[in-house]
C-alpha cells in the first residue's frame, strides 16, 4: 500500500530534522506575511512581504527536494 502525500509528509516531519525545521519556518513566514498584510500598505511593508515570500518559496523548494528522496 502506498502512502499518500500527507502521510509521507507526516512521517518525514517525525524523521527528518531539516524538513521539520523548514516546515516550521514556512509556517512562521506565512504567519508573518498574513500579519503584515493586515497593516496599512507601505513601501517598507511591501518589500518585507516580498522578501518573506522569496524565503518561503526557497524553503518550499528544499522541502520538495527532501520529499522526492523519500518517495
Amino acid at each position: 500500500m502506498s502512502e499518500t502525500k500527507q502521510d509521507l509528509i507526516k512521517r518525514i516531519l517525525e524523521e527528518d530534522e531539516e524538513y521539520k525545521d523548514l516546515h516550521e519556518k514556512h509556517l512562521a513566514f506565512e504567519e508573518r506575511i498574513q500579519e503584515l498584510q493586515k497593516r496599512p500598505p507601505s513601501t517598507e511593508i511591501h518589500f518585507e512581504i516580498e522578501g518573506l515570500k522569496k524565503q518561503k518559496l526557497q524553503g518550499k523548494d528544499k522541502m520538495e527536494r527532501i520529499l522526492t528522496k523519500y518517495s
